[in-house]
């Protein structure tokens, strides 16, 4: 799944569903890329925020779960 910055996905974290959103991708001078996304809670609170590497959060989220502005 090709993952866009402003979208919520949604993927699972042992047996919880989760929801993510991408606040920003970036591509670092070692030309990988990272995703600097945001966790929301059942409450729709926002969560945890941290970087993984593109290719890694790829295959971890399992769907898109709201598209949001990709500007």
């Amino acid at each position: 799944m090709i993952v866009k910055k402003g979208n919520t996905y949604w993927g699972h974290e042992g047996k919880r569903e989760v929801q993510c959103r991408v606040d920003l991708i970036e591509t670092r001078s070692s030309g990988n890329q990272y995703v600097y996304w945001n966790g929301i809670k059942k409450d729709g609170r926002e969560g945890k925020k941290t970087w993984t590497e593109r290719r890694k959060f790829e295959g971890w989220v399992k769907g898109l779960f709201e598209e949001g502005d990709n500007q």
